[in-house]
């Protein structure tokens, strides 16, 4: 397990820095976490204040590629949909 800092009202990635994450938590604008996975990318993780542990986004099971890919294809498919919503606007205006 890894040590990271985290934002104290958001739960983002603050840093896995010892030194900024110990100045942030003095500071009162991150917390520090000793217990956060090792292999997975900074992005991917969240600090859920509820239940006081890491949150994975994506599945632990998938690498960072495909996650980036998965969310890759998330992006386009949502372009497309608000295409189609855009096109289905313009003809009900010149309908």
């Amino acid at each position: 397990m890894a040590t990271m800092y985290f934002k104290v009202v958001t739960g983002e990635p603050f840093t896995r820095n010892e030194v900024t994450g110990d100045d942030g938590v003095a500071r009162g604008h991150c917390i520090k976490v000793s217990d956060a996975p090792d292999n997975i990318a900074d992005w991917r993780m969240t600090y859920n204040f509820g239940t006081s542990s890491v949150d994975v986004y994506a599945g632990v099971d998938k690498t960072d590629d495909e996650a980036v890919q998965a969310q890759l294809d998330a992006n386009a498919a949502e372009k497309s949909a608000e295409a189609d919503r855009e096109a289905a606007r313009i003809a009900a205006m010149s309908a």
